[in-house]
Parts: structure tokens; C-alpha cells; sequence
């Protein structure tokens, strides 16, 4: 998985997007809904409370706790309109890869390779000859 890094204070966060993470959004934001995701980090409140549980999960990843709570990132960052573009950039990224990591690894997992199959395929183009089909 690709890292996703976050400067805030000084201190550089990991930001990870994996099922565990999900999974606390779900609990910990009742008005969480996945298909509205975009929507959620493009207002402050949205953009914290995710962009905290990627580091939680950036964190776990690295095997340890995060050290910081929602209320010490929020008061940390500057409100400035280019700071808060750059960690939605960063928190966007940091989505995608999550889930672009997950699709990938499940093309390669249900692809199955059928030896003879093959085989067979490759004695056949050897067979063919021009112009026949």
C-alpha cells in the first residue's frame, strides 16, 4: 500500500485506508454514508473526523497507537483555505489507494489459471494456419 503522509504541527501522520477503518466511521459518525464520502470532506467537520480515523488506521498499520486525539489535529491546523485543499488532496489519495489496493488484490486472488486450458490454447495457435479460422 502506498504511504499517505500528513505534516500537522511538525508530526507526520500515516494516513491508511483499510476495512477497520470503515468500519469506525461507521460507528463513530452516525450520519456516515459511503456513497457520500466526497461530500463529507469538503466541510471541516467531515474532513477531521476522516481524515483522524485514516491516521488511527495509518497508525495500527505501523503497530502502534495513535498518540493524538481529533480535538489536538483540529487545533493544529491553520484554517486556511490552501492547508485545508492540501490534506483533502492527501485524504482523497489516501481513499482511492485504500480501495484501489482491495480491487487489485481481488483480481489477482479469483484469477485462476487453468493449466490445461492454456495448454491447450497454445497447441491450438501452433495448429492454426494462415487465413484459417
Amino acid at each position: 500500500m502506498k504511504k499517505h503522509t500528513i505534516t500537522i504541527a511538525k508530526r507526520e501522520f500515516n494516513l491508511a485506508f483499510t476495512l477497520n477503518t470503515m468500519i469506525r466511521l461507521q460507528e463513530n459518525l452516525p450520519d456516515f454514508d459511503f456513497n457520500k464520502l466526497d461530500a463529507m470532506i469538503r466541510k471541516p467537520k467531515g474532513l477531521i473526523d476522516v481524515m483522524y480515523e485514516l491516521a488511527v488506521s495509518g497508525a495500527a498499520l505501523e503497530d502502534r497507537a495513535l498518540d493524538v486525539s481529533k480535538a489536538w489535529m483540529a487545533e493544529h491546523i491553520p484554517a486556511s483555505q490552501k492547508r485545508l485543499v492540501e490534506i483533502q488532496m492527501e485524504v482523497v489519495n489516501a481513499l482511492t489507494d485504500g480501495m484501489r489496493m482491495e480491487t487489485e488484490e481481488e483480481e489477482n486472488e479469483d484469477r485462476e489459471v487453468d493449466v490445461v486450458l492454456e495448454d491447450i490454447k497454445k497447441k491450438d495457435e501452433k495448429t492454426d494456419s494462415p487465413g484459417e479460422k
